[in-house]
C-alpha cells in the first residue's frame, strides 16, 4: 500500500502538472504557434524545391514523347507526304496498267470494246508468207469481229474486222477472186475504200480497209466500228495494212470461211 500511496501521488502530480500545462493559454500558446509557423515554413520550402524540379521533369518527359510519337510516324508513314515512286513499285505499276488497258480493249465475249489504231497492222508481227504456207485459209468470225489466217488449224495471225450490218454477210466457204484494187468508190452508199479483194460474186463482196469519203479520206467514226461491231453492208472491212496485204499477198484461190 505504501509502494501503491507513492507512485499514485507522483502519478497524481504529474497529472496535475501536465492538466495546468494544457489549461494554460500562456505556456501553451507560444508552442503551439511556434511549432504551426514551423510546419508552415517547411511546406512552403519544401513545395519550392519540389516544382521546378516537377516543372523540368514534365518538360523534358513532354520533349521525349514528342519526339518518340514523331519516330514512330515517320517509321510507319515513310511515304506520306512524298510523291516519288519506289523502283520496286513501278514493275507493279506497269503491270497494272497494262491489264487495266486489255480489260477495256476486251469485252466480256472477247471482241474489242475501244477503238484501234486502223492504220496499224492488227499485230505486231510479220505476215504470214503464203508460200511458205501451202494450207492458207481465211476464217471470218461474225461474232468475234475478227479474221483468221490459218495454216491448216495452226493460227498464223489475228486480223481486227467490222463486217455486215443485219447479217448481212453470207456464211458459208468461198475462194478469192480475181478482182482485186487499191481503190474504189460507191456512189450509192456515198463511200468507198482502199486495198479490195474479192470473194464472192466477182467484186460483190470484198475484203477492204476502213471506209473513204469521196475525196479519199478515211471516215473515222466508220473506222471506229472495227473490231467492235458490224459497221458495213456485207463486205468485210480491215485496218488498212490488213486489206493490203491480202489484196497484194493472198493468192485467189484461197479458202475462206465465213460463219
Amino acid at each position: 500500500m505504501a509502494v501503491w500511496g507513492l507512485d499514485s501521488k507522483r502519478l497524481k502530480r504529474r497529472a496535475l502538472a501536465m492538466l495546468r500545462w494544457l489549461l494554460d493559454p500562456v505556456r501553451r500558446t507560444p508552442v503551439v504557434v511556434t511549432s504551426a509557423l514551423l510546419t508552415l515554413l517547411l511546406t512552403v520550402l519544401i513545395v519550392n524545391l519540389i516544382q521546378p524540379v516537377d516543372a523540368a521533369h514534365a518538360e523534358r518527359s513532354a520533349g521525349a514523347s514528342a519526339s518518340s510519337t514523331a519516330t514512330v510516324s515517320a517509321r510507319q508513314f515513310p511515304k506520306a507526304h512524298h510523291s516519288s515512286k519506289s523502283k520496286s513499285s513501278s514493275p507493279a505499276t506497269k503491270e497494272q496498267k497494262k491489264q487495266q488497258t486489255k480489260a477495256k480493249k476486251v469485252g466480256s465475249d472477247g471482241s474489242s470494246t475501244q477503238p484501234i489504231d486502223w492504220l496499224k497492222p492488227s499485230q505486231q508481227v510479220d505476215y504470214p508468207d503464203p508460200a511458205a504456207h501451202p494450207g492458207l485459209s481465211l476464217e471470218v468470225s461474225l461474232q468475234d469481229q475478227r479474221v483468221y489466217v490459218r495454216d491448216g488449224s495452226q493460227l498464223l495471225y489475228t486480223m481486227y474486222a467490222s463486217t455486215g450490218m443485219d447479217d448481212s454477210t453470207p456464211r458459208g466457204s468461198f475462194r478469192i477472186q480475181s478482182e482485186r484494187g487499191d481503190h474504189f468508190y460507191n456512189p450509192g452508199e456515198g463511200m468507198g475504200a482502199r486495198y479490195y479483194t474479192s470473194f464472192l460474186n466477182h467484186g460483190v463482196f470484198l475484203f477492204h480497209s476502213v471506209p473513204t469519203d469521196s475525196k479519199g479520206g478515211y471516215i473515222k467514226e466508220e473506222a471506229d466500228m472495227l473490231g467492235i461491231r458490224p459497221g458495213s453492208h456485207g463486205c468485210i472491212r480491215l485496218t488498212v495494212p490488213d486489206a493490203r496485204w491480202i489484196m497484194q499477198s493472198v493468192p485467189t484461190g484461197t479458202p475462206v470461211l465465213v460463219k
